[in-house]
């Protein structure tokens, strides 16, 4: 905790350039005091990086008790400095008793904003997000840069907590803020693509913490890259991973799906090259996008006769029904007002461009070719080739927009 209170109700900010000495004095004269307990509370002003209070030992009724690493004080301490550089009455670690909530600081013009270093449960961010917003706030959640795994340059590993601090940036895509105080940086991970329920593919920019401006919590960095979001022959090879190992998934989604491929005379490592493709609004679904697509083509667009009439109102209730019977699932994305249909949707408008629909009215769809099983890997491939050739010649697919 960087703020305390003296006995005599005055508040301490550590940030505000108090001397060891100074502090000592307090601390003898007046004793400091914890803002939510109230309990006496120690200042820690040794040689450590940043300097904190923590409460005296015997203390364990207080929510403030749990200590801060030096890595998260360390963190907000550098934010809030920058942040006072550029806003007038940046409050740090205030108290809003109404909703029980202490942000690491707080910027006018109603942005709490936290510095998250740990994992926190989902009902526990949902309490302090709906809290903040209840009181009108738009919260502001940073990350700390440990928690982004970085795979390679444009694929990275997210964990479900770190998707609930998600928020929509340009083109439509999520994004996540992230700081290194050990290297005083801000790292925007932008255009984010999800390829399984934890891997996704993305676009990171860094920015020196002394060029960061916090409008850009506001509006994140859009993508500046004129290729493609991510190499398409990156997005072939997980096709490709796909095929080779969905059999040896056992989870009931596989199940069932391994099931109605085989009511179909073909194979889950056979889907149709039509499947398994990014458009707007999959993020919505933790499974990747070759499950969800599947299902939609095997129960809603398979079975149709050549020139049968499908709706988007029919094809949603299917998917709806794997949602329901837990075989799909919907990701937590309480920053971002979306829902899955609109990925349902996107899906059918694509299905169009692959000639397998054809417009008929809004919402309103006509089957005009049966997507194709494979039958062998070698073909399957071939498939994923020519499909991905033609999206990106003809700009069918907003999500690829380079050269193959």
């Amino acid at each position: 905790m960087l703020v305390a209170y003296l006995d005599n109700g005055t508040r301490v900010n550590l940030l505000t350039g108090y001397t060891k000495d100074e502090l000592k004095e307090m601390q003898r004269k007046n004793g400091f005091y914890c803002p939510e307990c109230r309990n006496r509370m120690q200042i820690k002003a040794g040689t450590m990086k940043v300097w904190h209070f923590s409460h005296l030992p015997g203390v364990s009724d207080c929510s403030l008790l749990k200590g801060e690493s030096m890595y998260h004080l360390l963190g907000k301490k550098l934010l809030y400095e920058q942040a006072s550089r550029q806003y007038s009455d940046v409050l740090l670690e205030p108290f809003f008793p109404d909703i029980s909530q202490r942000p690491d600081f707080f910027i006018p013009a109603n942005f709490p904003i936290e510095f998250q270093c740990s994992t926190m449960s989902p009902s526990l961010f949902m309490k302090r997000t709906k809290g903040y917003i209840g009181k009108g706030m738009s919260p502001k959640w940073i990350l700390g840069k440990k928690r982004l795994k970085i795979l390679s340059p444009f694929m990275f590993q997210l964990s479900s907590f770190d998707w609930l601090t998600a928020k929509l940036s340009s083109p439509q895509l999520p994004s996540l803020t992230y700081f290194c105080p050990e290297e005083a940086k801000v790292l925007h991970l932008t255009s984010i693509i999800p390829v399984t329920s934890t891997r996704v593919y993305g676009t990171l920019f860094q920015t020196p913490l002394e060029e960061y401006s916090f409008q850009e919590l506001q509006t994140p960095p859009s993508e500046k890259n004129t290729n493609s979001l991510f190499p398409v022959t990156s997005w072939l090879h997980m096709k490709k991973q796909w095929r080779l190992y969905a059999f040896k998934q056992n989870h009931p989604t596989f199940y069932y799906l391994k099931k109605l491929f085989l009511q179909n005379g073909s194979a889950i490592a056979y889907f149709p090259s039509e499947a398994g493709m990014p458009v707007l609004g999959s993020y919505t679904l933790t499974e990747p996008s070759y499950v969800w697509q599947s299902y939609l083509l095997l129960l809603s667009i398979i079975p149709l006769k050549m020139g049968e009439p499908i709706s988007f109102s029919r094809a949603y209730k299917s998917m709806q029904w794997l949602v329901e019977k837990k075989l799909l699932t919907t990701r937590k994305l309480p920053l971002i007002e979306t829902h899955y249909s609109h990925a349902v949707l996107n899906y059918l408008d694509l299905l169009c461009a692959y000639g397998v629909l054809k417009p008929a009215g809004k919402h309103q769809f006509i089957k005009i070719r049966q997507p194709v099983f494979p039958g062998t890997m070698d073909k399957a491939l071939k498939n994923d080739f020519h499909i991905m050739q033609f999206s990106v010649k003809h700009g069918l697919n907003p999500l690829f927009s380079g050269k193959m």
